[in-house]
């Protein structure tokens, strides 16, 4: 092999191994921030609307999604999350009543005691779909709406 092709396959492998790597910490990072928010304190949300949406994750589809507001020490927060399952086998009309069904309805919230507005839904099924959410910088499940 001459010098060029070595150069190249030492940067390539660099490169993978720093991707891996960055990876690794990004993965440990994020069950150390979901561990953590497993022990934050709780409040009541309020599901207060919901809509079918894209997600940047779902890409070609859309997702029900929902808005919801909760309190903590007399001051108001909101988020938003979405429900996931296999929506191809249900029709337009089981989607839409699930939304109808979802508003108004009250979960089990925790919250960042230093930062509030953090939050995070400890449950991972809401009416047999499971719980899209994100907390911090990372998704932990897969809710992003798109730009």
């Amino acid at each position: 092999m001459d010098k060029t092709l070595i150069g190249i396959v030492l940067v390539a492998g660099g490169a993978v191994s720093l991707a891996v790597a960055a990876w690794v910490v990004s993965w440990y990072r994020q069950r150390k921030l979901l561990e953590e928010a497993r022990e934050w304190p709780t409040t009541e949300a309020i599901v207060q609307s919901g809509a079918l949406e894209g997600t940047r994750e779902s890409g070609r589809g859309v997702r029900p999604t929902f808005a919801f507001s909760y309190q903590v020490s007399g001051h108001y927060y909101s988020g938003r999350f979405c429900l996931i399952r296999s929506w191809r086998s249900a029709g337009k009309t089981s989607v839409e009543s699930l939304i109808q069904q979802i508003i108004g309805h009250k979960l089990l919230l925790r919250y960042d005691p230093n930062r509030p507005e953090a939050w995070f839904i400890p449950d991972e099924y809401i009416d047999g779909c499971k719980v899209g959410q994100k907390i911090g910088l990372h998704v932990i499940h897969s809710y992003y709406p798109k730009d």
